[in-house]
């Protein structure tokens, strides 16, 4: 009677095992191999055009994976080319445009000290000689106090900054030599892909040998998906700031577009570090209308890119709405920001696990 309840919780635990073992296996792997994977990744993208050139268009193998890497670097390239191009013209205009942006704060900021600040001091200073002296020490011990501590939370920002940047300045060296890394694997990995493929299935079991197949069908899939949904986001994101400029008038829409395109893909951070600092600015030196403009546009950009970022990640990945949104609001509160990063890699694996029947399998075995 017992017997079988012990034989599936000896194949519960049997699976729970193997999970956490790959779980810790890939979390400590990851920070070496991913160069690999990413290699693995983009080669299995870019092998079906490979194989078209190279049966319909008898290109040999390697021409054909080298006149392809060709065409991709160089448009990316180009596109980067181009990109820079503008930021550096935009780039230029705002250097020309912000020192006058400056001096305006620093009048407006001056004469707000002067009206409002210095009088608000000097109603503080006679209501304190108001009252007796331990209570003017307690005070002024709570000032010093303040002080201090703004201080020291300014200094550690400035010295944590600072030791950023040669830290950064020393990863470039390694993050070009990954690039680097990344690009001769995919050439190496494509360019034998057919026989990597089957040197792998005879490496297999022969009962994983399918189950592995379907995986690595949907997971291609899914990734695909992925990647154009996120394409999707940052193009609608830079087509509303783009138009939403025009409308307004603004000089080097285009360039601010890109910026707001690029700042997008950043969780949390998104356009706003763009249009907020904007809106105050502004703000400050009273041009109302165009700051109501800006919060509009800003406002339309947020609760569109809200709405519709379930739907493409859905339909790009095959899922429902809510099952992407239910994922990415779980991983932003056990992760936060990061969590905003891992959930759609999770939600890939499980998407292409689910679609590949990998779960009703382990079930099936567990109950025997």
């Amino acid at each position: 009677m017992y017997k079988p309840i012990l034989f599936q919780t000896l194949r519960f635990f049997i699976v729970a095992i193997v999970f956490i073992v790959l779980c810790i296996v890939v979390t400590k792997s990851f920070a070496y191999l991913y160069p690999l994977v990413i290699a693995i990744l983009l080669s299995a993208l870019i092998n079906p055009v490979v194989s078209i050139l190279e049966r319909k268009l008898k290109f040999p193998r390697m021409l054909a994976v080298t006149f392809i890497m060709i065409i991709i670097i160089a448009t990316l390239g180009g596109i980067l080319l181009f990109i820079f191009s503008e930021l550096l013209q935009g780039t230029q205009f705002l250097a020309d445009e912000i020192p006058q942006h400056f001096q305006t704060i620093s009048l407006f900021v001056t004469d707000f000290i002067n009206n409002t600040i210095i009088p608000l001091y000097q109603k503080i200073i006679s209501y304190v000689r108001m009252l007796d002296t331990s209570q003017q020490l307690a005070i002024s011990e709570n000032i010093k106090q303040f002080v201090t501590n703004l201080t020291a939370s300014g200094t550690t920002f400035v010295q944590d900054l600072l030791f950023k940047i040669p830290a950064f300045i020393t990863s470039l060296p390694s993050s070009i030599t990954v690039i680097l890394f990344i690009l001769l694997a995919v050439f190496l990995i494509t360019n034998d892909y057919d026989s990597l493929k089957h040197l792998l299935k005879n490496l297999s079991p022969s009962f994983a040998k399918q189950p592995m197949a379907n995986i690595a069908r949907h997971l291609k899939s899914t990734i695909s998906g992925y990647i154009k949904a996120q394409c999707i986001l940052v193009l609608i994101t830079a087509l509303l700031v783009y138009v939403g400029l025009l409308l307004l008038n603004i000089e080097h829409a285009f360039t601010i577009a890109l910026y707001s395109a690029m700042m997008d893909i950043l969780p949390y951070i998104g356009s706003g570090i763009i249009f907020i600092p904007w809106m105050v600015y502004v703000f400050l030196i009273g041009n109302y209308s165009m700051t109501i403009s800006l919060a509009i546009l800003y406002g339309l950009i947020i609760i569109i890119r809200q709405f519709i970022e379930p739907k493409i990640l859905a339909s790009s990945m095959g899922l429902h709405p809510l099952a992407a949104l239910i994922t990415l609001f779980v991983g932003i509160q056990l992760w936060g920001v990061v969590g905003f990063i891992l959930a759609p890699v999770f939600l890939i694996i499980i998407n292409a696990l689910h679609q590949a029947g990998t779960f009703q399998e382990i079930l099936q075995f567990i109950k025997g």
